[in-house]
């Protein structure tokens, strides 16, 4: 007599869980190791492989300049282990496509779920597991049903990559240039820069020699924008986080090309929160066709929208830009530098 009333046998509850499963039990084309069937053992691995989308990156990880570039990689690998699991063990067991379209839906699911727990719901990294999906694919069309076209596939997505990985060592080395010469960010005289600022929009950018500097001959970053685009400019990334022992960021502007002799510009800093809530601390100011050193006072920075102070312990982007020009512009930038 069952001593818990109410609760079927075991052997019940298996034959109510097959007359409730669509499809027939199935083993895995691609045997599953002896190690992981241990129930325990691959709730742990599965739960060891979830937990990292959810936990904040630790600042010594997210700031380095070499493990960061990498990091989104690791949601190929991650979802691939995922999409492994669900294959060899659960409901899904044996079913390639049906556990693969779980697969992708779990990948789904974490990017809704993450901005909950202060992290970003990014398409790229929604992009980088189906990837890491879709090698799994391969690999058990390839090693358990013995096709071709699963070694191709797999093939081609595991080159993609390290393709997608060819601007890390030029980001690793002006990284690096950024750190020794901090607190001066960027002055565009390394050759470097163009692997760590980038145009906003549609905006034209390049680093060019002047005669003119504002201190004589250098090399200075050279912007132009205008109608149809409304925010034409310029943002960098991969610099010193910690400006919390200084009172401002300091930078040279001026026109070169304009309707007017001078034009309304602005200037954004985000913190790590503020980058992925599109939110930062913003300062107005105009640029003539004379070289003028801009001041932007950190200490009482605010979000523009009043709901908290620019944390200056951890800045993200730079953004430098034209808010909704009328007419053509070309602008110069240098000598981005941090000030007592």
């Amino acid at each position: 007599m069952n001593a818990r009333v109410g609760m079927p046998p075991p052997g019940e509850v298996r034959r109510l869980w097959a007359r409730l499963t669509p499809w027939p039990r199935c083993e895995p084309a691609l045997p599953m190791p002896r190690l992981l069937r241990h129930r325990w053992l691959w709730l742990t691995l599965m739960a060891l492989v979830i937990i990292p989308f959810f936990v904040r990156i630790p600042i010594v990880l997210r700031r380095h300049p070499a493990i960061s570039p990498l990091g989104d990689q690791f949601h190929v690998l991650l979802l691939a282990v995922v999409a492994l699991l669900i294959y060899w063990r659960g409901p899904l067991r044996g079913r390639l496509w049906p556990a693969m379209a779980a697969a992708v839906v779990a990948g789904a699911l974490v990017e809704f779920i993450q901005p909950l727990f202060g992290r970003a719901a990014l398409l790229k990294d929604f992009l980088l597991d189906l990837v890491g999906i879709g090698v799994i694919v391969g690999l058990v069309l390839w090693k358990g049903h013995r096709r071709r076209l699963g070694l191709a596939l797999m093939s081609v997505l595991l080159l993609s990559v390290p393709a997608q990985l060819y601007y890390v060592p030029g980001m690793v080395a002006a990284s690096y240039q950024a750190r020794q010469t901090f607190p001066l960010i960027t002055d565009f005289e390394s050759g470097l820069e163009h692997w760590i600022w980038s145009a906003n929009y549609e905006t034209q950018m390049s680093f060019v020699p002047v005669p003119d500097g504002r201190h004589g001959p250098t090399r200075v970053l050279r912007v132009g924008g205008g109608p149809p685009d409304h925010w034409p400019g310029v943002k960098m990334r991969r610099f010193p986080h910690d400006w919390s022992a200084y009172r401002a960021m300091e930078f040279d502007v001026r026109v070169v090309m304009a309707a007017g002799d001078s034009v309304p510009m602005s200037i954004r800093l985000d913190d790590y929160l503020g980058t992925r809530e599109n939110r930062g601390a913003r300062l107005g100011f105009f640029a003539s066709k004379q070289w003028r050193t801009v001041r932007f006072d950190l200490p009482g920075a605010q979000l523009t929208d009043g709901s908290r102070p620019l944390d200056t312990s951890d800045l993200e982007l730079i953004l430098v830009y034209l808010p909704r020009p009328s007419s053509p512009v070309i602008y110069e930038l240098d000598n981005f530098r941090l000030t007592h």
